[in-house]
Order: structure tokens, then sequence, then C-alpha cells
């Protein structure tokens, strides 16, 4: 039995199953002010400092660190919260005699971390800390309220993170969360163009689910980096937390866990289950043919620009543009039902991770997550496997047939660009409170980095539509357009991969 066309059907109703099971949303979480101010000056010694944020924040890592003006580390003496939104910090002795810098770490309803950092002057002055001297000479964490004997801290360097514990692991975690989201839109997209795209050759179909096999393995690999990471974070740093039975089950239990459990899962199920399911194309269904019907696709520039000496396969209506009477196909049966399986876990991972899916209603900017990320899987996934057949023909000295991907690809990168922007839209209007964040806050400024790179690609995508397709209809036997075709699908597939990147730091940062 042929399980795409069932799952495919079944995909819908169980996101929405998977997006009300996931609870309902809480407000965004960023830091929103202080008392005292970033850059403010008070004329009396501090001895309780407030800071507010815009959704449930609970301290992790370092939690909320001071230095004070003599270059000594002061942890709070006490640090309360009624609502996890109003956070209340007191310090005895007080805090004063210059300038304050602030550090706070704490971590969202779905686990990610966030920090920033701020400064102050108390100008009157206090009493002298008494330091110990039976503390080690190194940052050290002491009672609440005393310094730690250390070497004294420069304010710049404070504020930048450099004394920060946690900063290796927030980096690990990066780099965790780039493999995981690579892994995850190369293998989701890598099965939508071998069951949609791809027609011809066994070793086409071959090469692509070998790299979709692949994909699913770094999943998994991210997801364990991540995993350790985020463990090692909740513990200050101490990569001692990754063996910790008591962390695990914390991480584990939360919706990063979840996720994290999810891409684990997916992985390893489209790792074993991308079987080679191959059908001659004349026996399967096109749904390229499909779209390209119900788009009117005969009406536009294809048609316009249809040779009358295309005569490849004079036996086919399409002369042989679709597909070849030879071409095989990747029609997925039971033996592939794991790794659709696991292409849909890898998506449902997405609506228990991130901080897109802690504002706004959980339905609604679930599903609208969900629309994005398969759109860009399919995209960037579908454009990878495209540079991917056309070198291994070019290299293998077979026939590239540029304008055959050309014409199958382009359909269905464009419902997915769509898809794309307008989902992309509709989570920015949802997550940003106003037109100043996208300069203001770091979420803001890196999505107009991935917009930036998205507009690339997508304009790269476009000179392929408008100018190199109908070049090729044009001039179906030249040799030049399909070495174009091929130089220039190879530029779109860098300026994805700078997507993916700044995607993935864009899934931990703050608004």
């Amino acid at each position: 039995m042929r399980l795409l066309p069932r799952l495919g059907l079944l995909f819908a109703p169980t996101a929405v199953v998977l997006v009300a099971l996931a609870g309902p949303a809480a407000a965004h979480t960023g830091f929103e002010s202080s008392d005292p101010a970033d850059g403010a000056t008070i004329d009396l010694p501090l001895d309780e400092l407030t800071l507010v944020f815009s959704g449930e924040a609970e301290p992790t890592g370092d939690g909320f660190q001071i230095l004070d003006p003599s270059g000594e580390l002061r942890i709070p003496t006490a640090s309360s919260s009624d609502d996890g939104l109003r956070w209340v910090l007191r310090f005895d002795p007080p805090l004063g005699g210059g300038v304050v810098g602030v550090r706070w770490m704490v971590k969202a309803p779905d686990a990610h971390p966030i920090d920033g950092s701020f400064s102050f002057t108390a100008s009157a002055t206090t009493s002298p800390v008494t330091i110990p001297e039976a503390q080690p000479a190194s940052i050290a964490v002491a009672p609440l309220g005393e310094s730690v004997a250390s070497p004294k801290l420069d304010l710049s360097t404070f504020l930048e993170g450099d004394g920060n514990d946690t900063e290796a692991a927030l980096r690990v975690g990066s780099v965790g969360r780039i493999f995981s989201l690579a892994g995850a839109l190369v293998a989701i997209g890598g099965l939508v163009f071998a069951a949609v795209v791809l027609r011809g050759d066994p070793r086409d179909i071959r090469l692509v689910l070998f790299w979709v096999r692949r994909a699913g393995l770094i999943v998994v690999i991210g997801a364990l980096i991540e995993l350790a990471a985020q463990l090692a974070i909740d513990g200050g740093g101490e990569w001692s937390a990754v063996a910790s039975p008591a962390s695990i089950g914390a991480v584990l239990f939360s919706p990063f866990g979840i996720a994290v459990a999810l891409r684990i899962g997916g992985g390893m199920a489209v790792t074993s289950g991308a079987r080679m399911d191959v059908v001659p194309a004349s026996t399967a269904p096109d749904p390229v043919a499909a779209i390209r019907e119900l788009v009117s696709a005969g009406a536009g520039v294809a048609a316009d620009h249809r040779p009358t000496e295309l005569t490849v396969e004079p036996s086919r209506p399409d002369g042989g543009v679709l597909s070849h009477d030879n071409d095989h196909a990747w029609l997925p049966g039971t033996n592939s039902a794991g790794a659709l399986l696991g292409a849909l876990a890898l998506l449902a991972a997405h609506l228990f991770d991130g901080h897109t899916v802690t504002k706004g209603d959980r339905l609604l900017t679930g599903i609208v997550d969900l629309v994005h990320v398969a759109g860009g899987a399919v995209w960037v996934g579908g454009v990878l496997m495209l540079v991917a057949v056309i070198w291994a023909r070019h290299n293998q000295g077979r026939d590239v047939r540029a304008l055959q991907l050309a014409i199958r690809f382009s359909p269905v990168a464009t419902v997915a660009l769509v898809a794309v922007g307008v989902a992309g839209l509709v989570l920015a209007i949802i997550i940003l409170d106003s037109p100043a964040e996208l300069w203001t806050t770091a979420w803001g400024r890196l999505l107009v980095a991935k917009t930036v790179f998205v507009a690339a690609a997508a304009g790269v995508g476009g000179y392929n539509h408008t100018v190199l397709i109908p070049e090729m209809y044009a001039s179906p036997h030249n040799p030049k357009f399909p070495a174009d075709f091929r130089a220039v699908v190879t530029a779109e597939a860098v300026l994805l991969f700078g997507v993916l990147v700044v995607t993935a730091f864009l899934l931990g940062a703050a608004s």
C-alpha cells in the first residue's frame, strides 16, 4: 500500500492535535526594563534592584550577577518574584560608590536561555565588603550577598559576558541548533524532492536518499549537542551537569526536552526508514504535472517559450520535458513509512521549541510556524538536493537534463516560497510588538538579516524562472545554459545556507 497520499491527508489534523497538546501560549520572554534603568544615576546606596521581563522568566546558568564599583563580583543576598515577570534582587551591604554592572540570564517557558547586561551609577559610598582570605582566587559562588575573591573584572569585559561561565555552553548550543535545523530541512526537503520532483536514473534517487539518511543522523547529533549544552547551562556552565539524573529529568520534561526527543526520534526514523522504493515513472502519479495544471502553468512563461524542435520523447505529450519514458521515480510505500513519520516528528518538534511558540494564540502560532518550517524545508532541502543531482550527473559525464529539473522544481519552489513569505510575515506580526523592534532587539536584527538572505536567494530563483528556463526552452541543445543553471542553483544553495545559519540563531534570540 502506498502511504504518501494517506500520510499527506493525515498531516493537517495531526498538526492541529499536536498544537492543542502543546498547551496555552505565554507572553514572549524578553527583557523589558529595570529599576534603576540602564545608564541611570542614583545618589544613595542601592539595596534593591528590580528587573522586569515581558514573559515568564526563571534564572538559569549564572542567573543574576552584579559587578560592584570596586570590580568585585556580587551575588544578590536574595532574589524573588511573585509572577516570574518582576524579579527583585536585594543586597546587604548595599551597592554604591560608582558604576555598577548587571548581568542576567533567564530561561523562557520553552527552556531556551536568554541573557543581557546593563549598568548604572550609584554615586553614594557604602562600607566595603570583607572578603575571607580562604576564598580561592577565581570566580566562584559565594554566600548570598557576599563578594567573591577573584581577579578584579573590567566593567566592559563583564558586560560583554567574557566572564560568564555559561558562554561556552551557549556557543555549543548554537552549533547544535545549526546541525539540528540543517539536518531537518535537508531530510524533509529531500524526501519531498525525491517523491515529487525527481525523475531520472535510479542512481539519482539513491543519491538523494543517501543524503536524506545522513541528514537524519545530523539531526540526532545536533539534538544531542543541544541537550548537553542545555544541561550545562542549567548547571551554571558546569559540564558535569550532563551526567546529573536530576538535571536530565528537569530538562527532558520541559518543552525543550519534548522538542529534543522528537528530533532524536524523528532523525533516527528518517535515517533508518528512507528505502529505495523505485518504480518506472510512467506508472507513478506526477504531482508536478498536477501543480502545473492547477496553477495554469501552461499559460505562463513555459508555454510561451516551448520550442517546436524539442522532441526528446515524441510519444509523450510534453515532449519529454517533465519525464522521459525510461525515467524512474521514488514512490514510498510501507518500507519507507518510517522516514515519512520521522519527517512529521521533525516538523512537530518546532511546536515545542523556539521563542516563536511562546507568544500569541497557541493554535494560530503553531500552525503558522509549521507552514513556515515546512515551506522552508521544501525550498532549502530541494535546492540542495537539486545541486547534488546536477553535480553528480555532470561529474559522471551524464546528460544533466537541466531543463527537466528546472521545469519540475520551479512550481514546487514557487509554492514553498509563497508559504515561507506569508507565514514568516504573520509570525513577525505576532512576535514583534512594534516595527522599532526590528532594529532594537536581537530577534528583530536577525530577522532583518534573514530577510536579506531570503530575498537574495529568491532573486536567484526568479532569475532561473524568468531568464534561464525560457532560454533553455528556446535552445534546448545549447550546452551553455545547463552550465549556467548549475552555477546559479549552486549560488542559491550558498545563500540558503546563510538563511539556515541565521535562522538557527533566530530560534534562540530574544525580542
